[in-house]
């Protein structure tokens, strides 16, 4: 669990800055970016590295030419919630970056809050803590782990 301090900016762990940071290095890329989403289902963002949505893109088109092939309808809000709907932003040394202002209020991440970055394979997502509390279906470790790191926090 991180700040969001007075200028919106969050600080990525160094265990999931170096992933990014390897992942995009790779692919020769800016090795300091990564990419803001909504999440597909949940309150929260998601964010990845630059090299995962080139391989996402790739993996839509073949979705889209499967539909094609067997005649069902396509499905555009699907290239534009995971293409048009992200945002690129380059972070610091130290892994902070500004949460860009439109996701940073859909996910309720504002100054003065805290952030959960929790670890989901390709992805990591960014939660405000007490929407995930409140989320339905979201594990309820991944809840208990919260509710307990507020509490070691607190009693500092």
């Amino acid at each position: 669990m991180t700040a969001v301090d007075g200028k919106g900016r969050v600080a990525i762990p160094a265990s999931m800055r170096a992933v990014i940071e390897k992942n995009v290095a790779a692919c020769g890329g800016d090795v300091r970016t990564v990419v803001i989403a909504l999440h597909p289902k949940d309150p929260c963002l998601i964010a990845y590295d630059p090299a995962w949505l080139k391989l996402s893109h790739a993996r839509l088109e073949r979705r889209e030419e499967a539909r094609e092939e067997s005649g069902d309808a396509l499905d555009y809000n699907a290239k534009r919630k995971a293409l048009a709907l992200t945002e690129s932003a380059g972070f610091d040394a130290s892994g902070r970056f500004v949460l860009p202002d439109f996701y940073a209020m859909k996910a309720k991440l504002t100054p003065g809050t805290d952030a959960v970055f929790s670890g989901a394979g390709n992805f990591f997502e960014i939660w405000n803590p007490d929407v995930l509390l409140a989320a339905d279906g979201v594990d309820p470790d991944l809840k208990e782990l919260v509710e307990f790191t507020r509490a070691r926090r607190s009693a500092k």
